[in-house]
């Protein structure tokens, strides 16, 4: 580990729970009954604090696995032995990976993307909107359910977003399932119509579809210009190959994207999509593969030609993580934005503009702790804590 300090040491670690604001979204294809969104509805964030002896307090989302066992053994080590930029993550220690990007950052004085990579790329970082779900089938008439489908489409507009991704699959559980594959392309035709030209439009049917009615989604929605068909059905190679050909012989420009759902799974699975060709996006959960994991995964990508845009859901800390990994990588097309809040978690280093973010130079992740808040409501709450 050249050039890193070797007197550094990790005297203390915990986790907390924090809440942040989630937007009223409803329901997509999974969903077996429709339910009313909770318009002051809360999601729970993880996140590690690291102390070191220098006087370092490095913080993240916590990952999948982290444990306080995993936390006794990092106390007294050097953090640049659990993680170091040459080679990532130490893998006992993936739970804490997140929080430890931003320690070594402020450690030495740099952003988490100068230490990820040797390369960085340019600001101006596109987000879409990712907050379009089956609010239309909250209402009793159809003509109110698209009125609400209209106001989130103007919304998204009026919040800045130059793309959203709208939720397919009504007929999976919560239509008939002819009707909702009618509905599905009647609210990418009316949101279309709303956003005019120059809005990416991005689909996802959490695999509700089958083939042909993905074949009848394009179809149908052909001249709606739709960007991207997000986890359409389960993937196969040999379907993907089939619905590859078919777009490319219908003349469209629509990407296929996958890989949320598998992110637990080896990275392997997805070399036979990018060998045969048939992905053109790939979507592994930011948080939960991590740093270490993206990178490898994208250059597994790059290989293929494939582009990369981190699934974040349900984390506020995850969409920024993923604009810090996005500067260090030059295939990286969108993240995922749920337009989430927090009282306690500063973002105001990271700018928005024009469907665009632009990240902060400041050391480490780039995001800070309102202290008094944090004080005021989490401090004493910690879920465990260990230290020296």
């Amino acid at each position: 580990m050249p050039n890193y300090p070797k007197d550094i040491k990790i005297t203390k670690i915990e986790q907390v729970t924090i809440e942040i604001d989630q937007p009223p979204i409803g329901c997509n294809s999974g969903a077996k009954e429709i339910k009313q969104p909770d318009p002051n509805g809360k999601w729970r964030e993880g996140i590690t604090r690291i102390y070191t002896n220098d006087g370092t307090l490095g913080w993240g989302a916590t990952s999948w696995g982290a444990s306080a066992e995993e936390a006794k053994s990092a106390i007294n080590k050097n953090p640049f032995d659990l993680l170091n930029p040459e080679n990532g993550v130490v893998e006992e220690y993936r739970g804490f990976e997140n929080a430890l990007w931003d320690t070594i950052g402020k450690i030495l004085g740099k952003p988490a993307y100068q230490l990820m990579r040797t390369e960085s790329y340019g600001n101006g970082l596109p987000a879409y909107d990712s907050t379009i779900y089956f609010n239309d089938l909250l209402y009793e008439t159809r003509a109110e359910g698209l009125k609400r489908i209209e106001d989130d489409v103007k919304k998204s507009l009026a919040d800045g977003f130059t793309a959203c991704k709208m939720k397919m699959g009504r007929g999976n559980h919560l239509m008939e399932r002819k009707a909702g594959l009618e509905r599905d392309i009647e609210v990418v035709q009316l949101a279309r119509s709303i956003t005019g030209d120059g809005y990416n439009i991005l689909v996802d049917a959490n695999n509700a579809y089958t083939y042909d009615e993905v074949i009848t989604f394009l179809n149908e929605t052909s001249e709606c210009d739709v960007f991207w068909i997000e986890e359409m059905f389960e993937e196969d190679v040999e379907l993907y190959r089939n619905l590859k050909a078919y777009i490319q012989e219908k003349g469209l420009n629509t990407l296929i994207a996958d890989g949320e759902t598998r992110t637990r799974a080896p990275l392997e699975f997805y070399e036979p999509f990018f060998e045969a060709g048939v992905i053109d996006v790939i979507q592994h959960d930011m948080k939960g593969l991590g740093v270490t994991g993206w990178r490898r995964l994208s250059d597994m990508a790059a290989a293929g030609n494939v582009q990369c845009a981190p699934h974040n859901w349900g984390s506020l800390l995850g969409f920024f993580l993923s604009l810090q990994f996005a500067k260090t990588i030059p295939h990286f097309l969108y993240g995922e934005v749920a337009t989430l809040t927090s009282d306690v978690i500063d973002v105001s280093g990271y700018g928005f503009s024009d469907g665009t973010f632009t990240v902060p130079d400041t050391p480490g992740l780039g995001l800070e702790f309102n202290q008094d808040v944090y004080d005021a409501r989490y401090a004493g709450n910690e879920h465990w804590q260990v230290e020296a």
